[in-house]
């Protein structure tokens, strides 16, 4: 494990090396206030730890209490371009240094329509990219604080991803791998492991991706293919009642026992919607391969479960605000309509039933920021990553399409809402 904190000797040389730079002074790297005792320096790493910056002198700054809580994870120039357009936001005063700074991001050196890019242009922005950051990857065109042109400019120009890495001599692993690297692999772990998975395809256990497989088989369409004509391993793809417990019978044989739990695909048994599908109950589908009976099964219908829908309704619109709003006054766990249905989203469709909260499909930063500084206006505190899309927030996920931090916009907008509201008082 990589050390986060810099050593004694980094930070002695880096006071040093600051020394020197300000005429015998302490002062910040940033904003270039004077420090006065080694309790006001804040030790900090240029190219952010958070992004693989090690912990050494050539990577190291002395920046003040204020300018090191603002920075995070973000690199330098990027920060202070974002801290003079904030500051100007919230009429600050304070001086921020230009040094280092780069007046025009890619994104305003161009023009973004197709007749005004070129191949040097586009090149020009991946090298500028690169450099800072070591390597790219296809999420890195997405995120829009990066300042990258379209992928489709890869596609256009080098074809693939793969091909343009490999133009800019950044090293990729998949480079290693064709038809007969792939099959050695895929052989070498089922002869260890006796069968293989979806999720086992990992670098950990050096093994391709499914799409890197895919495209040096093309012949094959999805993982169950390949496990079957390729490797010639049982699959189970369409289950009718004699597969269904001739499967439940081999488990129990080789287990002792089956349970609700134990119905997984890697365990090559079907799911709990199948077993609802031909048997009454758990314990009907245990009876029928000679398992134990679980004392706990009980058997929900689907007549129950109208019922109940009934019960809520009545004759009124069927409309809800959200999912987690119906399951407070519903009877049964959403585990059981995953069972009996696939989804929510299924359940409510033969039910007749509309959701006016549903996750929005997509956002743009305007709308992302919009959303937060109406929730941080309210004087309410930061949720937490897994509640906002119950509470009508953008996901982690679609903030940080925006933002290096999911938590960043929030505390931008607590600080200027506080800082708003004391000059009012």
């Amino acid at each position: 494990m990589r050390a986060r904190d810099f050593s004694d000797s980094v930070k002695l040389n880096t006071i040093k090396d600051n020394l020197s730079k300000n005429n015998g002074e302490i002062c910040c790297a940033v904003c270039g206030t004077k420090l006065s005792s080694i309790q006001e320096c804040h030790f900090d790493h240029i190219f952010p730890f958070a992004k693989g910056g090690k912990s050494t002198a050539e990577n190291c700054q002395i920046l003040c209490t204020s300018c090191n809580l603002k920075k995070t994870d973000k690199e330098l120039h990027d920060f202070l371009l974002e801290e003079k357009a904030k500051q100007f936001l919230m009429e600050g005063t304070e001086k921020i240094p230009t040094q280092g700074i780069i007046t025009a991001t890619p994104s305003e050196e161009l023009d973004q329509s197709q007749e005004k890019m070129t191949k040097d242009k586009f090149d020009q922005i991946i090298q500028r990219f690169l450099n800072q950051k070591g390597d790219i990857h296809k999420v890195d065109f997405g995120r829009e604080y990066n300042h990258l042109p379209s992928i489709h400019y890869v596609k256009k120009y080098y074809g693939d991803l793969h091909t343009l890495k490999i133009a800019f001599g950044i090293e990729d692993l998949s480079v290693n791998w064709n038809r007969e690297t792939i099959k050695t692999a895929l052989e070498k772990y089922i002869e260890e492991h006796g069968d293989i998975l979806q999720k086992d395809l990992t670098k950990k256990n050096n093994l391709p991706s499914l799409p890197c497989i895919l495209n040096n088989y093309p012949e094959y369409t999805s993982f169950t293919d390949i496990k079957k004509n390729l490797f010639h391993l049982s699959v189970q793809s369409n289950w009718d009642i004699d597969s269904v417990i001739q499967a439940g019978k081999e488990y129990v044989k080789k287990n002792g026992k089956i349970t609700e739990s134990c119905l997984r695909a890697e365990n090559n048994l079907p799911t709990a919607r199948i077993i609802y599908k031909y048997f009454e109950s758990m314990s009907a589908y245990q009876e029928a391969v000679g398992s134990d009976i679980s004392s706990k099964n009980k058997y929900i219908s689907e007549e129950e479960i109208e019922n109940a829908v009934n019960q809520i309704f009545g004759e009124q619109k069927r409309e809800i605000d959200s999912m987690k709003a119906f399951f407070e006054l519903f009877p049964y766990s959403p585990s059981t309509i995953h069972k009996r249905f696939g989804s929510f989203s299924v359940f409510c469709q033969k039910h007749g039933i509309t959701v006016k909260n549903s996750k929005k499909a997509k956002y743009t930063k305007q709308e992302v920021d919009d959303a937060v500084a109406s929730w941080v206006k309210t004087g309410k505190e930061i949720p937490a990553a897994k509640d906002l899309c119950k509470l009508g927030l953008p996901s982690m996920s679609v903030i940080l399409k925006y933002y290096e931090d999911w938590k960043e916009p929030f505390v931008f907008y607590q600080k200027l809402y506080n800082r708003f509201s004391n000059k009012k008082d």
